[in-house]
């Protein structure tokens, strides 16, 4: 039984994995028995095959382990209902891994910077305790005083290595404590948020949006019922759309004019999906619009990865500039008096 939720890039394997099994004409509980057969004695598969093995169907399968997402248990009872398990698993494994690459994107986004600004503050540490200190005896016996400004640094260095043991457990207890909060989905999504920014966060949601989209309706569900069942994959500005996009298709406009008038999607997304919706591949229209917004988002990630980089190699160059240029003033009037 799973005690967490599970990753989305676990829930995208397995679906990709039992997607190819049924439609091979393997059944689920066949196609778990091959996984768990493979030397894979992973609880949650064991605990799927031994749920459908008393013929439950799959869904409540699902449900038994406690760690999948709703989402996905009501997507693959409507797959079970429809004939169509292949196709929504399929959709379900090509949704998780773009969720997946988007939030492992995210994440190193902001692991990267935190890892340079450690960096410098361990450079920047061992300069005021430790090289310092050695230029100050320097020029001590050489009978010169170090810049006032060198002497400061050289005090907050001393200040750091008499209170070493406070600082060093200080700065442990709120690392852990900030990496507790981070791991709760709370404080997680409002760090994201953080980072996403406006147009970033548009984008995700309009790519979640054709995602949700394009699995519901491969799964042989009508445009209404599809549009009810992305709301609960969607965020609350989100949701308004959805909900303004019904309203107009209830007064009688059409699927893809209401879709263009609701900004859902950018003006080229919505003109494409136009044309297929009239010519009925709206679910692939979908799914190509849910790829390239996957791809904008991770590009726009990338793009923020590359401004903050070179800003903390020009903080840390500068800091690191300022402390030997303190200490090389009276070095050079040292060389100069010679």
């Amino acid at each position: 039984m799973a005690k967490t939720k599970l990753t989305h890039s676990y829930i995208s394997r397995l679906c990709g994995e039992l997607s190819e099994a049924v439609s091979s004409g393997i059944t689920i509980s066949d196609g778990l028995y091959m996984m768990i057969s493979d030397g894979n004695d992973d609880p949650v598969i064991r605990t799927l095959m031994e749920e459908s093995g008393k013929g439950h169907g799959f869904a409540k399968a699902i449900k038994k382990t406690g760690g999948f997402p709703s989402y996905v248990e009501e997507m693959v009872e409507i797959g079970e209902q429809t004939g169509r398990l292949d196709s929504v698993l399929k959709e379900l494994s090509l949704y998780y891994a773009r969720q997946a690459e988007i939030m492992d994107n995210i994440k190193n986004a902001v692991a990267f910077p935190l890892i340079l600004l450690a960096i410098l503050i361990v450079i920047v540490v061992v300069l005021l305790t430790q090289v310092l200190p050695i230029f100050n005896e320097v020029f001590r016996q050489l009978g010169v005083s170090m810049s006032v400004a060198a002497v400061s640094l050289m005090n907050i260095g001393t200040a750091i290595r008499t209170y070493s043991l406070f600082i060093i457990g200080a700065v442990v207890i709120l690392a852990a404590a900030g990496f507790i909060l981070y791991k709760l989905p709370a404080t997680h999504s409002k760090i994201v948020a953080l980072f996403k920014g406006r147009k970033l966060k548009k984008k995700m949601s309009s790519s979640v949006f054709a995602s949700a989209m394009s699995m519901t309706i491969s799964s042989g569900m009508d445009i209404d019922d599809s549009l009810e069942m992305s709301k609960k994959l969607c965020e609350p500005e989100m949701v308004k759309k959805i909900n303004g996009c019904q309203q107009k298709m209830k007064s009688g406009m059409s699927f893809d004019k209401a879709i263009q008038n609701s900004d859902i999607l950018d003006p080229i997304s919505a003109r494409r999906l136009m044309v297929s919706f009239r010519t009925g591949k709206t679910d692939e229209a979908m799914r190509k619009i849910a790829d390239e917004y996957a791809a904008d988002v991770n590009e726009a990630v990338d793009e923020k990865i590359s401004r903050v980089e070179p800003a903390l190699v020009i903080i840390m160059s500068l800091l690191v500039g300022f402390v030997l240029f303190s200490v090389m003033l009276p070095m050079l009037s040292v060389i100069t008096a010679i």
